[in-house]
């Protein structure tokens, strides 16, 4: 879902790549036997970060196996190439690392990111943008699925704004359409926003569709076939072909239509 707002896009700061990690870093991310190649990315926008995590899962036999927030967001971060979060893939094979790490850095940079508006000035403070996050994720991934507690492939809107705009906000979707909200995130959160997901309950039937009659009808144009397609359908006696017409006389045909018998002499022409 794109606004006609202007956009704040998220920044990858760091892309690391572990080919087989130690046993150690295996235990304590609680990774499975033989998934040992690691892919980490940090970036300034957690949420957009999280949904782009999410598209690496579709593209590769990936799985995001770390990902968190770091506290007062990237405007606060402990170092240069910090950021505002941090995700962690696993996988067992570093191509499969690889193409997860492509397809999250496409969809952060093409698909996933904040938008600012601009509110009216309090007092005597500047007016700022509020920023908000109102993604909609046609397919769920591997990684955002759990959490919203939907199959694999199920659409879901990821909302994220303030603290008090972020309740307003839900509380508008909720009341707009059909969705139910699978997680909230109560303000304050790590970055101090807040937000939630929504998944769709039900889906409103549509109405017959209604068939346009054709341009020309069948019967208009051979009435006698369709008048005998119509009985035999009815069951009721067809009606018999007519006739054959008699075959003309022999002779020969004039310029005026008639039949010149073949007995008839030709009129000599003299000369």
């Amino acid at each position: 879902m794109k606004l006609d707002l202007p956009p704040v896009k998220a920044q990858a700061l760091a892309v690391r790549t572990i080919p087989e990690a130690s046993d150690d870093i295996a235990a304590a991310l609680g990774l499975p036997p033989g998934r040992r190649s690691l892919g980490l990315i940090t970036a300034t926008s957690d949420d957009a970060l999280f949904a782009s995590l999410d598209q690496g899962t579709k593209a590769a036999r990936a799985d995001v196996v770390y990902a968190r927030s770091f506290y007062a967001g990237s405007g606060h971060a402990s170092g240069p190439l910090s950021g505002e979060c941090i995700g962690i893939y696993a996988a067992d094979d570093p191509a499969e690392i690889d193409a997860a790490l492509y397809a999250c850095l496409a969809y952060l940079t093409e698909e996933a990111w904040f938008y600012a508006m601009t509110t009216a000035p309090v007092g005597a403070a500047r007016a700022q943008p509020v920023l908000f996050f109102p993604h909609v994720i046609a397919s769920t991934g591997r990684y955002l699925a759990p959490l919203a507690g939907t199959p694999v492939g199920g659409a879901m809107a990821y909302l994220i704004a303030p603290p008090l705009e972020s309740i307003v906000g839900l509380d508008a979707a909720c009341k707009a359409a059909p969705v139910k909200m699978t997680k909230w995130f109560g303000p304050p959160s790590e970055t101090n926003f807040g937000g939630g997901y929504l998944m769709a309950t039900s889906r409103p039937a549509r109405p017959p569709r209604a068939r346009s009659p054709p341009r020309w009808s069948t019967c208009a144009r051979r009435p006698r076939r369709a008048a005998r397609r119509a009985a035999a359908a009815s069951g009721a006696a067809a009606r018999p072909p007519p006739p054959p017409r008699p075959a003309p006389p022999p002779g020969r045909m004039r310029a005026s239509g008639r039949w010149r018998p073949a007995s008839a002499s030709r009129p000599s022409r003299t000369t």
